[in-house]
């Protein structure tokens, strides 16, 4: 079966892995994306259900496919601008389109909000009345999806790269002293990338200081997002920068991962760097961006540190103790109960229960 599919390509490591579980889930069907983005395509090359193509939307172009997909993360956020609002209701009119062509949708694996005017939630609750199928990553957007009326088919379930947490020989517990951070740069608050990364400098430096261990930087986007913007000025920033090392993901998750499983604690700012220090049992301070995180974290109980990126701590004696929790592995996230029964499969099962009905 054919399948367009709609996803953030962006050499993006968390979507990627979401996508890499999705052909591997489903060898027998065809993925469509449209990308032009060189960089992206050699990341899906040795795939050989993943296929580029330029999206046409005429009749008979069509006719060969059965289920349009979505599959991502953020895909529902705020709408700010008149340009967002149009993007998303001209989305609308090509879903619709689709839907009057007996092409099945669905959209797995999301999250919704945080909505801080009414265009969000109405224009949300105008896409998802066009799916056949719903799947949601936290409790939050499962509680505000179920509010929307005439929404069928809509399931809760754990992210959906929890499928790679039998994947990974898990680590013996590491004696070295190596600190992970993920770097980021936001888009949206820029006004605190700076004092993030002279936090995450200090934090380095002071790790360095008290344990004689090193640092990784991961860059876990390397394209438009780009966290190695990031990376480069919290090197440049700290004392030791001959201790710190940069680690791009540049399409070999396999590698990345492998330079990942080799810290000892982690700063995970990137969703999908906690979800994967979790698969991986590496301790970990959250640090939040977005409301996604949050979820996450109150999903699982957390009730230890986690930083807004809008509160960075400034002082000399707050960087000090969370430098302190991070090495003495206090009050940071380090409860790796969860079995491997979890219910991240409910994305996939009800997703082929769909394309068998298609």
């Amino acid at each position: 079966m054919n399948i367009l599919v709609s996803a953030y390509l962006d050499n993006n490591l968390g979507d990627d892995l979401m996508i890499i579980s999705l052909s591997k889930k489903f060898p027998e069907h065809n993925f469509y994306l449209t990308s032009s983005n060189s960089t992206v395509k050699r990341t899906f090359e040795s795939f050989d259900n993943i296929i580029f193509h330029e999206l046409e939307l005429s009749d008979q172009y069509l006719k060969k496919f059965s289920v349009f997909l979505s599959i991502g993360g953020s895909l529902f956020n705020d709408i700010n601008g008149v340009l967002g609002i149009i993007r998303r209701i001209k989305r609308i009119r090509i879903l619709r389109k689709l839907k009057k062509k007996n092409i099945r949708i669905a959209t797995i694996g999301c999250n919704l909000g945080p909505y801080n005017n009414r265009f969000g939630p109405l224009l949300t609750k105008l896409e998802l009345k066009q799916n056949s199928l719903t799947t949601v990553r936290d409790k939050d957007s499962f509680r505000y999806i179920q509010k929307f009326k005439n929404i069928k088919n809509n399931h809760l379930a754990s992210d959906i790269v929890y499928n790679f947490s039998n994947q990974f020989e898990l680590p013996y517990i590491s004696k070295k002293n190596i600190l992970g951070i993920s770097a980021y740069r936001s888009i949206v608050n820029n006004e605190y990338n700076y004092s993030n990364y002279i936090f995450l400098a200090s934090v380095a430096d002071k790790f360095i200081k008290e344990t004689n261990g090193c640092v990784r930087l991961f860059a876990f986007d390397t394209e438009n997002e780009n966290d190695l913007s990031p990376a480069f000025h919290i090197k440049k920033l700290s004392l030791y920068p001959d201790k710190i090392q940069i680690v791009p993901y540049i399409g070999d998750y396999k590698d990345f991962i492998q330079s990942m499983k080799e810290c000892s604690r982690f700063i995970a700012v990137r969703f999908h760097s906690a979800i994967l220090c979790e698969i991986l049992k590496i301790p970990f301070l959250p640090i939040v961006y977005s409301n996604k995180m949050d979820n996450y974290l109150d999903d699982l109980n957390f009730s230890g540190i986690r930083i807004s990126i809008k509160n960075i701590p400034r002082n000399r004696q707050e960087i000090e103790e969370i430098t302190d929790c991070l090495i003495y592995n206090k009050k940071i996230f380090n409860e790796f109960n969860y079995n491997n029964e979890l219910d991240y499969e409910i994305h996939f099962n009800e997703l082929g229960k769909l394309l068998r009905e298609s």
